[in-house]
């Protein structure tokens, strides 16, 4: 029943439209910016003739003395090369724009050719290499006097923040274009400042930031109307159902999708068509008008046909399904429903087809089939586990190739600050051989020279030993917080298994893992502001660390997560630590900018070696697992509480399965040992 998020068709149209000049550049070949407008105009009505026009622009200019145009051709070219799918050849051309970055020190130049390298890695879904070179993206960005160059840069900066979720980020850079799309007045401008309003909207949508998105798209709503530009009223209607619907307005939901629906007909975009339908119907099943949803919702079955849209046809054969159910044909629709969701599992994203287990979950409550609700829901919560740790892992592996990529190029730039040091000694080497035959005053003079020359030696010598203690300490700590990171906890446990296998008398000790998650850390961040979320997670963070032993250690886990690694914790004082961790991170407010936030925590507690286990059989990764299931039994069952997982009741062979997946269901059969904690106050539910 989930509503759908429309996304820009316009692409290729704005770009070239980012392409337009804005205004005089001065050394630049006046013939040639003249045969480049008329490219990019031609584009947007004859692509095939356009291309065929620059390619004759780059036999006829392509070495262009004036390097500021030769680098605008060059930029359409690569992005030519791009769309014609030869990566050879568009990586050859990418580099040869590239190179064009050494002769020259315009910042308009350079800005255009980086911000074309950041356009093309994000077109190849190569965010890592891309994020590698922005800064001297933005940084020429910054430096940019043309408004044409300055637009260009900031929106492909603005898209590729976009691409990588840091959307505070992409809305900074999309003012910034549409500052510079204030300083035009042409053809083009109502056009360019829409694109970028829909992206901006768009993000503002991603932060749930409805007010902003809703205001800003029934004004584009407007200007589209005013201007005649009616093939981008579709898109538009459909960005400011989804708002409706997400604010829960559903009346506004259906009067919009209704105006989108009209307006996608009168253009003949049935796809866009199909979408309103479903989205109308989606919306009538949620205020229970179980008649007007099947109506519309058969009309988008017979459109789906046409379209032979098989998804489309199975997600509406899925709400028609449901309908039945609420209309009286339970077993009739259930099936239906079940028959759908076979299709969307196989089809689709674990993300995707999550939601659907709710709504086939209501139907077997709506038919009284409580049992089957019940599974359902736990496997809606096993999948919704999966799909955590799936992003999880994805996150983290995206975040250490990032510090990797980052660390080889510090470690090239060490070695190069090693190699010119090295040069400067066989210099001073080969002055002293020349300083032998000369006088006893030169001599004097070069010594002096050379008790210089040692100083500045030193200085670099000192300089890079700081800078190697510096990067050694940054690869292991999170920036925000200054806890220990994943890799240093990695080579935590990587020690502690050495010794172990040594025969160290860490044998029969037991580690303790306290994982904690910070209670209603969105609200915070809602209510507060996001500065007000990383001063609670380093109080937090500082709380912690005072809590803790020498010898212990505390990671960031990832986001508002914080990991305690415990050296040799009995399980009788399991309990003792951990409620003083909840009374000491829950003891007193945090205060920020004049306010008292009331901060508390949920976790969840384990030992490792766990009841005995070899840990061979139950590694550190699987405990960790087992933590984070109890972590989440916290949360749900109130929060400001800490689930320690003590022991099995029955053997480890016949426990494992569930310990791996379904935690619940293991205390639930009796066959794990677990113990509640609480915080001051209690439950902050």
């Amino acid at each position: 029943m989930s509503l759908v998020l429309p996304f820009c068709r316009y692409l290729t149209l704005t770009l070239l439209l980012l392409a337009l000049p804005l205004s005089a550049q001065s050394a630049r070949d006046t013939e040639l910016e003249a045969a480049l407008d008329a490219y990019v105009l031609l584009s947007a009505e004859d692509t095939q003739t356009a291309d065929q026009q620059l390619l004759e622009l780059e036999r006829r200019y392509a070495d262009s003395p004036a390097i500021s145009s030769r680098v605008r051709l060059l930029s359409y070219l690569v992005n030519y090369q791009f769309y014609h799918q030869s990566p050879e050849q568009l990586e050859q051309r990418l580099q040869h724009l590239l190179a064009q970055a050494d002769l020259t020190e315009d910042a308009d130049t350079l800005a255009e050719i980086y911000a074309t390298e950041l356009e093309i890695r994000m077109y190849q879904v190569r965010l890592n290499d891309a994020f590698m070179h922005i800064e001297r993206a933005q940084q020429y960005a910054r430096k940019a006097i043309s408004p044409r160059v300055r637009y260009y840069a900031n929106n492909v900066l603005g898209r590729l923040y976009k691409a990588d979720n840091q959307f505070e980020q992409a809305l900074q850079h999309y003012i910034l274009a549409l500052d510079a799309v204030s300083e035009t007045d042409d053809a083009f401008t109502l056009r360019r400042r829409a694109f970028l309003n829909f992206n901006i909207a768009h993000v503002h949508t991603d932060l749930r930031n409805w007010q902003q998105a809703k205001s800003l798209t029934e004004q584009m709503i407007a200007e589209a109307k005013k201007y005649q530009h009616d093939n981008f009223l579709p898109e538009l209607y459909l960005l400011l159902g989804y708002i409706a619907g997400s604010e829960k307005d559903y009346p506004q939901a259906i009067s919009v999708n209704k105006q989108g629906l009209a307006v996608a007909l009168a253009d003949k975009q049935q796809g866009m068509a199909l979408t309103f339908e479903n989205n109308l119907g989606a919306t009538y099943i949620e205020l229970q008008q179980y008649d007007e949803a099947k109506v519309i919702l058969q009309q988008a079955l017979q459109r789906a046909e046409q379209l032979q849209d098989e998804y489309s046809i199975q997600l509406i054969k899925q709400n028609l399904g449901f309908i039945r159910v609420m209309q009286g044909e339970p077993d009739a629709g259930i099936e239906q429903m079940q028959i759908s969701m076979r299709y969307l599992s196989q089809n689709s994203p674990k993300a995707a087809y999550e939601p659907y287990y709710e709504w086939l979950a209501k139907a077997y409550a709506a038919a009284g089939r409580y049992k089957e609700q019940a599974d359902t829901l736990l496997e809606q919560m096993a999948l919704q586990a999966d799909i955590r740790k799936a992003d999880s892992e994805q996150r983290l592996a995206v975040l250490q190739d990032r510090f990797d990529s980052k660390a080889k190029a510090q470690h090239i730039t060490i070695l190069e600050q090693e190699n010119a040091l090295k040069a400067q000694l066989l210099q001073n080497q080969r002055l002293q051989q020349q300083l032998v035959w000369l006088v006893v005053v030169i001599v004097a003079f070069a010594a002096i020279l050379l008790l210089q020359l040692y100083r500045k030696v030193r200085r670099s010598n000192k300089k890079l030993f700081e800078t190697n203690k510096q990067l050694a300490y940054q690869s292991q700590r999170d920036v925000l917080t200054g806890l220990y990171n994943r890799r240093a906890l990695q080579e935590y446990l990587q020690k502690r298994a050495l010794k172990r296998r040594e025969g160290d008398n860490v044998n029969n000790s037991k580690t303790g893992f306290l994982l904690l998650d910070v209670d209603f850390f969105k609200r915070i961040n809602d209510n507060f502001g996001h500065a007000a979320g990383d001063a609670v997670l380093q109080v937090v963070a500082q709380r912690l660390q005072d809590t803790c032993r020498d010898k212990d250690i505390v990671v960031r886990w990832g986001g508002e997560e914080i990991l305690l690694v415990l050296d040799n914790v009995e399980p009788a004082n399991a309990t003792t630590l951990v409620q003083r961790v909840l009374d000491t991170v829950a003891g007193s407010p945090v205060s920020f900018d004049g306010q008292q936030i009331t901060v508390t925590v949920s976790g969840g507690f384990i030992h490792l070696p766990f009841a005995g286990v070899s840990e061979t059989q139950l590694g550190w990764e699987k405990v960790l697992q087992i933590a984070d299931m109890a972590l989440y039994l916290s949360k749900t069952h109130g929060r400001n509480q800490c689930c320690v997982v003590e022991g099995l009741h029955v053997s480890f062979a016949e426990a494992e399965s569930q310990l791996y997946s379904d935690l619940t269901g293991a205390i639930r059969a009796g066959h794990v040992k677990v113990a509640t904690i609480s915080g001051p106050g209690g439950n902050v539910s």
